[in-house]
């Protein structure tokens, strides 16, 4: 592979730095390192800002719909984070996942992270633990890669749009902590993890003390990725503390000076499919939010259930109707959107259609006809009887309104036949049964 122009990898620094920005708050500094961007093209010798080449490794698809960012539109970034030894190439599986979202707008910005045994169903290929899915994009050459499957199982599971990825290699992240002088940490209970993963596929006991402490790449990357005492959602809780310090540390530095030894420290170790213009209207828009405006949260023990698959694996179950109410607090919906598709895009839900009818094929070529009209239906089949009269909605989430007024539109179904469930292990969010009163569209029939 060709090796990144000094210009790109120096952008791909300031959008390191600019994560922890990002998504952590304060005035975060975002004027200066908007400031910087400039000051790096000019330093580098670049005199055309819309000239600058691209980050991207993955590509967005062509008809990918990008938010305007400069004219106040919603933007959600997917953080992905590997573990990957120098000698390894991916497929990998994600270690770490997070979701982060700026609306220019209201100046407020928010960030839920997303543990990596959470079970769901991954488009294309089966449900899995959702750090498989760039796994299997990689694997199986999913357009745009690992990161765009990735990027496509976090929208059609948590019903929000993905714009961008950021890919971190922990490796890179490790250079970055001590080119910048380390990070300090209050560590709230000391950790000894005797199976910490070494970089020569066995373990590396590990003591972090309790106590506020400065942290070089070394431990702060132990302090992230360390899980085996307090479980996924501990470290989760961990990994946004390292962000915070992150932000804080940059907030006392002058980046620019700092240009030329990180340009090195991240080489070929990051990734994203962001452009230079993206990351210049994100640092404009960064720099009007305060720390007060500014949610983080995790999908932890209370909304989700411990499962065992059939084949042995301990995963966790999604409950929907929990993580669908924490998504609307964090990474709320656009309410100012009014275009029908564009609702039922932000939405994602996952539909189920079920025949409760005794016309062949109906379930089949209603799900055919729901597709065409921009529904995410995730399978068909026959329901527990063929003696519906009506044709019957089944809320799992109580989140999907958008969804559930469109296809009570499109069946003619009343309110006395939209069902609310919440105590359902199911991957759909919602389940159509088809009775007597429908009759699939003769366009869908052979």
């Amino acid at each position: 592979m060709a090796k990144p122009s000094t210009a790109s990898t120096g952008l791909r620094v300031i959008v390191f730095l600019l994560i922890a920005l990002f998504v952590c708050g304060g005035v975060f500094f975002g004027y200066q390192i908007y400031d910087t961007v400039r000051q790096a093209v000019l330093t580098l010798g670049l005199p055309d800002i819309g000239n600058l080449p691209s980050l991207a490794i993955g590509a967005q698809p062509a008809n990918a719909s990008l938010p305007n960012i400069a004219a106040g539109e919603r933007v959600n970034v997917l953080f992905l984070g590997i573990d990957r030894r120098p000698t390894e190439k991916c497929p990998c599986r994600t270690d770490v996942m997070m979701l982060a979202t700026l609306d220019p707008k209201t100046n407020t910005a928010g960030l839920v992270t997303i543990p990596r045994d959470l079970y769901v169903p991954i488009p294309g290929v089966h449900e899995d633990r959702i750090n498989t899915a760039m796994f299997y994009g990689d694997l199986y050459k999913y357009p745009g890669g690992g990161p765009a499957l990735a990027k496509k199982t976090v929208e059609y599971n948590l019903g929000r749009r993905v714009d961008y990825y950021v890919l971190v290699d922990f490796g890179g992240f490790r250079k970055v902590v001590d080119t910048l002088g380390g990070i300090d940490i209050c560590v709230p209970k000391a950790i000894d993890d005797p199976t910490y993963p070494d970089m020569n596929y066995g373990y590396k006991p590990i003591h972090i003390p309790a106590g506020c402490q400065h942290m070089d790449g070394d431990v702060a990357l132990e302090y992230a990725r360390s899980r085996h005492q307090d479980s996924d959602f501990g470290r989760s809780k961990r990994q946004v503390q390292i962000l915070l310090a992150l932000r804080d540390k940059a907030l006392r530095l002058d980046l620019l000076p700092k240009l030329p030894t990180l340009i090195p420290t991240m080489w070929n170790t990051f990734e994203t499919d962001m452009s230079p213009q993206v990351v210049l209207a994100l640092a404009a828009a960064a720099s009007k939010v305060k720390t007060e405006d500014i949610k983080t949260a995790s999908i932890d023990q209370t909304m989700t259930v411990e499962f065992v698959t059939n084949a042995g694996a301990d995963v966790l179950w999604p409950d929907r109707a929990k993580i669908g109410q924490l998504m609307q607090e964090v990474i709320p919906t656009d309410n100012t959107t009014t275009n029908p598709s564009a609702q039922l895009a932000q939405e994602a839900a996952h539909v189920l259609v079920l025949n409760g009818s005794k016309t062949p094929l109906a379930a089949e070529h209603t799900a055919q006809y729901l597709q065409a009209q921009g529904f995410q239906v995730t399978a068909y089949g026959n329901a527990d009887r063929f003696d519906y009269p009506n044709t019957v909605l089944i809320d799992y989430t109580g989140n999907k309104n958008a969804t559930i007024t469109a296809l009570a539109n499109i069946f003619h179904v009343g309110p006395e036949n939209i069902r609310r469930v919440t105590d359902v292990k199911t991957s759909a969010d919602i389940s159509v049964i088809l009775g007597a009163d429908w009759t699939p569209p003769a366009t869908t029939t052979p």
